[in-house]
Order: C-alpha cells, then structure tokens, then sequence
C-alpha cells in the first residue's frame, strides 16, 4: 500500500515538474517573441538621438563635463563632450543636434534591466535577435531603430565571454560604405526637417568645413582658378 502511494506520489511531483518546464519555457519564449528594440532606447538620460541639446542641457543630464573638443566622422564635424561616468556625447558642430552618445562601464544601463556585465543571452531576450560581429575592433550586437533605419543601438560585449561593455547610440555612419551610400542618398545628417540643415553629401564634399570666421567682411574673397 505504501509503495501505491509512493509511487502515485512520484508520479505526482513528476507532473508537476514538467507542467512547471512547459510553463516557464512558454514564458520564456513569449518574452522572446517580445523582443526588440523601441524609441526609449535611442535615449539616455532624458536626452535623445537627433534633439537640439546645449551644453547646459548636457550637463544638467550627464553631471560634470570634464572636457570637450572637435572631432570629424566620416566628414561630418562634431563636438565631442566628455563627462564623468565614462559618458561621451557627440553633437553635430553647427546644429547642436546630437549625433552619438556612448556609456561605457556603470553607464551602459538601459531597459529592463540591461547593464554593464548582462549577458549576451540577456541582450537579445530584451533588444531580440542578433548575429555578433567586429566594428572597429569591438564584438558587437547592433540593433537598427525600426522608426528611423539612420539610428543604431550597438550593443558591445566582452571578446571573451560576450559580457556588455558598454552601449552606443548613434546616427552616424559605421563604415566607408554606409557613409558613400548615405552621402549618395542625401541623407540629412544636421536637420532631419530640411530647414537650414547641410546634407551629409555636402558635409563630406565640405560645404560645412570651410572656416571663414577670420575673413574680412564684404565682398567674399576670390578663390584660385582660371581668369578670362
């Protein structure tokens, strides 16, 4: 009698075990049916990819700047500012519109629950699916924003053991390629409304590099060339 009762009671718990498999795996599965990336995470701290921001309104949102200065990617000129935490964030030089943001260490936090050291697993159980590759000598998972395919969230993780490293948000060019396709293509890389805003063509043909803020004013000085 006892080893009935044994044996139903086995077979109970071996039930109950299985259903408690089924049920986590569908609740795993459906959170990665989920997945993906959305709006916020172009967005740190309150401040998002292609906003108007000003020194103030960086500071306000990042904490201290330790220092800043001009840089060029793929032709574009920009301001790089570097803050505490490991934060760098990139504007566009003659728009103020920010162009890249990059949380490295304790900074790379995101949704739920993403932050330095997730693992690779965790990653694409909340940003989805993605093949791992090298950009610029990091191991990466970009992910494209589904409402502007101009703006990338790079996940970038440890060589080793695919552990995050940090995060990058950005609007720029990742390679020769995409920066000769955008420029074909017109992309607006300072004003995405058209208003007064340099394409990134003429950006990288250097219509917005020239310095003429040493010129004497009037008539514009006369470049070299044939004469008739």
């Amino acid at each position: 009698m006892r080893r009935t009762i044994c044996g139903a009671g086995l077979g109970l718990l071996l039930v109950l075990f299985c259903a408690v498999l089924v049920l986590t795996g569908g609740v795993a599965a459906a959170k990665t049916a989920d997945a993906g990336v959305r709006a916020e995470d172009f967005a740190a701290q309150g401040i998002t990819l292609g906003e108007t921001a000003t020194e103030e309104r960086l500071t306000a949102a990042f904490g201290k700047l330790l220092y800043d200065d001009d840089v060029t990617r793929w032709g574009v000129p920009l301001t790089r500012y570097t803050f505490k935490k490991d934060v760098r964030v990139f504007v566009v030089r003659k728009t103020h519109r920010v162009a890249e943001i990059v949380l490295e260490k304790d900074a790379a936090v995101g949704r739920d629950g993403v932050r330095y050291g997730a693992t690779s697993y965790y990653l694409q159980r909340v940003y989805g699916k993605a093949e791992r590759v090298n950009l610029d000598g990091d191991a990466c998972f970009i992910y494209t924003n589904p409402d502007n395919r101009y703006e990338r969230l790079i996940c970038m993780v440890d060589h080793d053991d695919g552990s995050l490293t940090g995060l990058r948000l950005t609007s720029l060019p990742l390679t020769e390629d995409e920066a000769d396709d955008w420029a074909m293509s017109g992309m607006l890389a300072a004003d995405d409304d058209g208003a007064d805003g340099e394409t990134l063509a003429n950006i990288m043909a250097g219509q917005a590099q020239i310095d003429t803020s040493a010129l004497p004013a009037g008539e514009p000085p006369k470049l070299g060339g044939l004469t008739k």
